[in-house]
């Protein structure tokens, strides 16, 4: 997939599309598409067209932070709150409502509009960005590179199996199957996936045509400015609360860790983006916070990392960020997706029993959070470099 020789000796031309506002970065969607966005802009000249949402609004912080990256900037509003009706009239119709929420005349218009431009290539960052490509031909397009932030029909056939009630788990597996069936053509209709595990990859390969799959890591900055500060024997739990995996993840260590007569004393941080809707938790040991303005400050100075995540796809990028900081970190098996468990210093429990063994493991013992913290740290540093993520775009850019 090499550029024409005589488009080497001119500056590459990219189209980003985004779902949501990258900046300002308020969940860890947001902070792997502004690394994405800062490493294509080492590489090409790119535009954007970015989606404005009730949830992600583009505001002039927005735009004074997307500037240092894209030299033009396009915003589309686009109505993605949920509407009953709508979901409805779509599951009648046997399409995802999901993915439709992402589509609108609009937006197809302003595409169009674009590509009069000569772009080398259009990177969607993530299938949500790309869902209005079914209304293209693409064949006529630049090549077109999906950058896949998670399997989202995996996340929501965890969903369904987990749903206690039977017609909401009814609708949920119709809704996985229609997404599943809509992503799938999706992704095949890329010129290059990169994805963000080596978890994702093999699906992907198992699924769909495509065989042009590279995995491209979340890079994570290192920040040595600021020390984690292992003496602090407490534990939290950082999160956007807009996620249904975080919300179920707050819910199962609450009432299913922390209600263990072994651990119940010991303190408990509960924070990030509308995590203060779950002020109910509050109690003697557990602190609901809300938003933190310092993410890598607050987890450096809050003790360890514990996010028991039951549901989704992808990889963690809070988890990530705090490994970066060599903050010792406990997870599930599903939610260490695209870590290497033997070699990154993180703890591994999918019980109640076995979270309770391990925060009694660390709570106490200064010496053991320190080194895995700094196993973490050095794994990041090895495996999600910057250096890391430019040399795959690199290679897929330039072929």
């Amino acid at each position: 997939m090499a550029l024409h020789p005589e488009l080497r000796t001119t500056t590459m031309r990219i189209l980003y599309i985004a779902a949501k506002s990258p900046a300002p970065v308020i969940d860890g969607g947001c902070f792997a598409m502004m690394e994405c966005l800062k490493g294509l802009s080492k590489l090409a000249e790119v535009d954007g067209i970015i989606l404005k949402t009730y949830k992600h609004p583009y505001t002039k912080e927005s735009e004074r932070i997307l500037a240092q990256y894209l030299k033009k900037q396009t915003v589309v509003p686009m109505k993605t709150e949920i509407s009953p009706a709508r979901a409805l009239v779509d599951f009648i119709r046997r399409r995802n409502y999901n993915l439709s929420r992402f589509k609108s005349e609009q937006l197809y218009r302003v595409i169009a509009e674009k590509l009069h431009e000569k772009y080398d290539f259009i990177v969607c960052d993530s299938v949500f960005a790309a869902a209005q490509l079914s209304h293209f031909d693409t064949t006529g397009l630049p090549p077109v590179i999906i950058r896949s932030h998670n399997v989202e029909s995996e996340i929501w056939k965890l969903h369904a199996a987990i749903e206690g009630s039977v017609m909401k788990r009814f609708y949920l597996r119709q809704l996985e199957k229609t997404l599943r069936e809509e992503e799938i053509d999706i992704l095949n209709k890329a010129t290059v996936l990169w994805a963000i595990s080596e978890e994702d990859k093999n699906w992907m390969l198992l699924h769909t045509q495509q065989k042009n799959i590279r995995l491209l890591p979340v890079s994570v900055d290192l920040h040595p400015e600021i020390q984690t500060d292992y003496s602090k024997d407490s534990f939290f739990h950082l999160g956007s609360m807009n996620w249904k995996p975080n919300q179920e993840a707050v819910q199962f260590l609450v009432r299913k860790i922390w209600s263990d007569p072994a651990i119940a004393p010991f303190k408990l941080f509960i924070a990030g983006s509308k995590s203060e809707h779950f002020k109910f938790y509050n109690s003697d040991s557990i602190e609901v916070i809300g938003w933190v303005e310092n993410s890598s400050v607050f987890m450096s100075q809050a003790g360890a990392l514990i996010t028991p995540i039951l549901s989704g796809s992808g990889i963690r990028i809070k988890l990530l960020e705090a490994m970066a900081l060599g903050v010792p970190c406990i997870t599930t098996t599903l939610g260490a997706t695209g870590i290497d468990i033997k070699n990154s210093g993180i703890q591994i429990a999918d019980s109640p029993e076995s979270f309770v063994e391990i925060v009694l493991k660390l709570h106490g013992n200064a010496g053991l959070r320190q080194e895995l913290g700094e196993k973490s740290r050095n794994y990041i540093s090895k495996v999600h470099s910057f250096e890391t993520g430019i040399a795959v775009m690199k290679e897929t850019l330039e072929g």
